[in-house]
């Protein structure tokens, strides 16, 4: 060993003990005992596998399989952020210590010039699902590539002028002010059943926040200890899909602005922001967030037993995707898109491209970029605030093609006001 492999690894195990006094990596246990293993093993020279860490550090057995555990990549995670975090207290140390990405080590780096702070960013996570876990994690990595893909699609200005002239686009173009694209993302928390350590991610349609989980703890305290927060999002796969057919017409119906569009994500968007810009969202109907009550209030529509269930208001007629069949081992043939336009409580515009699952959604992008599905959805909505219904011929996440159901004028006044009662709102149910 040389003077400078010495002196690394004292500067090393000196700061992992400066790191560790200070108190900023928390009290969790199963993190702390993770950042020691890794200090451990750096200070060795060996890079462990995660198998190692998830028997080492977790208590796991011989069939760990990282592929439906999450637990040692998300508690990875959460102690780079914590690092993070104590720097961005203590920027002036001399040795920073990091994880590299895609590593399951510890190394010294020097800080970073003051401008270049930052803290990780969130990856898309999903939450496993029985049998299905596999796919899942193909799905989601593809659906991290496909929404970074509206960095190209942001510069193409290109679009078709026909739909821009569309009753679904005209009123952005015509006001000139600023558009935000946003996004329908998902929050997830860790379900640790033993008190310690995370073993699978979960979604529940009524927790959709950091916030939401400490009161929906607060109400059932049987579940603190067990539910946890781990700071994770994810952007179902059609969003990125969808965003290649309707970044071109966004953009040329937003040129009158003088600005590209921005784009968010709905769980980081601050309600000031919905009437202070044109919104045009994408997603799930279930990810529509804050615009879900003032969006039914306004529609034909409100939601049925689930997302998956829109039912008309004033014939009781429903329409629902075939996702049900899922659970019998079928593969689902039909799904529903939604198209609407509303105005928004400045008088700005509130366009709404969205799906039950997958194929629909990025069917109605596709539609929303279209001159003639365009004037199809004119001819019979009239030329304020309207809501088209498609019916999408699937084979499991593929869209194969769709037909109109409906087109119809939505109401357009009062809708930012909360209702006493609302045949809109719609009890929450665990994704599955």
């Amino acid at each position: 060993m040389t003077a400078t492999d010495t002196d690394y690894r004292e500067r090393l195990a000196a700061e992992a003990k400066r790191v560790r006094d200070s108190g900023d990596l928390g009290r969790s246990e199963p993190l702390i005992r993770l950042f020691d293993f890794l200090v451990e093993r750096s200070l060795d020279g060996r890079i462990p596998r995660e198998i190692e860490i998830a028997q080492d550090v977790f208590d796991k057995t011989h069939d760990f399989d990282g592929m439906l555990d999450a637990s040692v990549r998300v508690y990875i995670h959460r102690l780079r952020r914590k690092l993070a975090e104590h720097y961005a207290r203590v920027p002036g140390d001399p040795d920073w210590i990091s994880i590299p990405l895609g590593e399951y080590r510890v190394v010294l780096a020097s800080p970073p010039a003051a401008d270049e702070i930052a803290m990780p960013p969130e990856p898309p996570v999903a939450p496993p699902k029985r049998r299905v876990n596999r796919i899942w994690l193909a799905l989601l990595a593809l659906a991290l590539v496909n929404a970074l893909a509206w960095i190209v699609y942001v510069n193409r200005s290109s679009g078709d002028d026909g739909a821009v002239k569309s009753n679904l686009w005209r009123p952005i173009a015509d006001n000139k002010r600023p558009t935000l694209l946003v996004l329908g993302d998902y929050y997830i928390f860790g379900d640790a059943a033993d008190g310690i350590v995370v073993s699978r991610l979960m979604r529940d349609f009524a927790i959709n926040s950091r916030e939401e989980l400490d009161r929906y703890l607060m109400l059932n305290p049987d579940k603190v200890g067990s539910y946890v927060d781990v700071n994770l999002h994810y952007l179902p796969v059609s969003v990125g899909h969808g965003l290649r057919s309707l970044l071109p017409i966004l953009n040329a119906a937003n040129k009158g602005s003088g600005e590209r569009p921005g784009v968010e994500t709905m769980s980081e968007v601050k309600p000031e922001i919905f009437k202070a810009a044109n919104i045009v969202y994408l997603g799930f109907l279930s990810g529509l967030g804050a615009l879900q009550d003032p969006l039914f209030r306004a529609s034909g529509f409100k939601i049925g037993d689930n997302f998956d269930e829109l039912i008309d208001k004033a014939t009781g007629r429903r329409f629902k995707s075939d996702w049900g069949v899922v659970a019998d081992g079928k593969v689902p043939q039909r799904d529903y898109g939604y198209i609407a336009s509303m105005v928004g409580p400045s008088g700005n515009r509130i366009l709404i491209i969205a799906g039950t699952r997958d194929a629909a959604v990025v069917q109605m992008a596709e539609i929303a970029a279209d001159q003639q599905q365009l004037e199809a959805i004119d001819a019979n909505s009239g030329g304020g605030a309207f809501e088209a219904l498609f019916e999408v011929r699937t084979l499991g996440n593929l869209n194969l093609g769709s037909s109109l159901v409906l087109a119809r004028p939505i109401r357009a006044e009062s809708i930012w006001q909360p209702e006493r009662s609302s045949g809109a709102r719609n009890s929450s149910h665990p994704a599955n």
